[in-house]
């Protein structure tokens, strides 16, 4: 095994995890052609320039990956500006400790799920967002264009809307768009560690949160085990992430019940986010070898229940936004239609 002092990571320059410059499909098709053919018996450097040469479809910035490898620059080093950070780090660790074509596999598969999600996500939000940019611009039209002169004909002395109606609405809005901004900054502020339970409360969303953190947490601490790296030099190795980071985050608390004696197990079993199985395979007893066995099986698991929460929660996307904009069309209808419908009270009262 590589010596620990070693590895040293980079993330610090870079300020903060980054989703990488190339798209999730592009870093999905790099990381599994990647295995491939590192599978096939390619050294890294032939693997990446068989990639430029036979597969148009990669950006220009693989060109500077060919020519860095060639320079003797490490790869993941090189691959840093276009993969998602989280793929990196993982990266990282099986280039120093372990094999890195299952990485790259397990890498691929796991942006290949972002990627075709996100791209469902998007097919289903087409049809919702155009209703709801079609209703704005019938309604615009409608309230600027059409019932100024309705009003003027059936009603030129009613006022339309009260003066004071009209300040209660512009400082309710003024008022709402401050409160957003404030809610945003104070989200911002909050450790990761704070917003990871906050995710898991939210409606919807929150059992993907739930199992993306399972899989995540998992994923990563059987590779630490599986390096054989001590506790110590496990929390080291992710303290060297950004500080937002959720990993660097629950390091360091871990580090702090270390340093004076206490067992982080009461803690743990306290974070919502953290699944009770691990803190079982982590109290057992297990040897390295067999705990890391274990974190990565249930890793496949907690894999497995993401796909089918986020299939799971896709399927209610478009049902959601649909009934909201169809109660922001009857909204709006009734904007339109009562003040007609007082004109016409007045007119008849005349």
């Amino acid at each position: 095994m590589k010596q620990f002092g070693q590895i040293r990571f980079q993330w610090r320059q870079r300020g903060n995890f980054n989703s990488g410059r190339w798209s999730l499909a592009t870093q999905a098709r790099f990381c599994q052609l990647l295995a491939d053919q590192l599978a096939s018996g390619f050294s890294l450097q032939q693997a990446v320039t068989f990639l430029q040469t036979v597969d148009g479809r990669f950006p220009a910035d693989l060109q500077a990956v060919a020519a860095g490898l060639q320079n003797g620059e490490a790869l993941v080093d090189l691959l840093a500006p276009y993969l998602q950070a989280n793929v990196c780090f993982q990266l990282r660790l099986t280039t120093t400790y372990g094999d890195l074509g299952p990485a790259l596999a397990e890498a691929a598969n796991f942006l290949r799920l972002l990627a075709t999600q996100r791209q469902k996500f998007r097919q289903l939000l087409a049809y919702p967002v155009g209703l709801f940019l079609g209703m704005i611009g019938l309604f615009a039209t409608l309230q600027l264009g059409i019932l100024p002169q309705l009003h003027q004909g059936l009603a030129p002395s009613a006022p339309v809307t009260e003066v004071w109606q009209q300040y209660l609405w512009l400082g309710g809005s003024g008022f709402g768009g401050v409160g957003l901004v404030i809610l945003g900054k104070w989200w911002r502020r909050q450790p990761s560690l704070r917003l990871a339970s906050l995710y898991l409360r939210l409606p919807l969303v929150g059992p993907i949160f739930r199992a993306y953190y399972g899989y995540y947490l998992t994923a990563n601490l059987s590779q630490l085990i599986q390096s054989g790296l001590s506790v110590k030099q496990m929390l080291a190795v992710l303290r060297q992430l950004p500080e937002r980071a959720l990993l660097y985050q629950l390091a360091g608390v871990l580090t702090q019940q270390l340093t004076v004696g206490q067992s982080p197990v009461g803690w743990l079993r306290r974070q919502d986010f953290i699944p009770s199985q691990v803190v079982v395979f982590l109290s057992k007893g297990s040897t390295p070898p067999q705990l890391a066995r274990e974190l990565h099986a249930f890793s496949q698991l907690q894999y497995r229940e993401l796909v089918r929460r986020l299939e799971r929660g896709l399927a209610l996307v478009q049902p959601v936004l649909l009934g909201i904009v169809a109660l922001l069309i009857v909204g709006a209808y009734l904007s339109l239609l009562l003040p007609m419908y007082q004109d016409l009270q007045g007119v008849y009262h005349d």
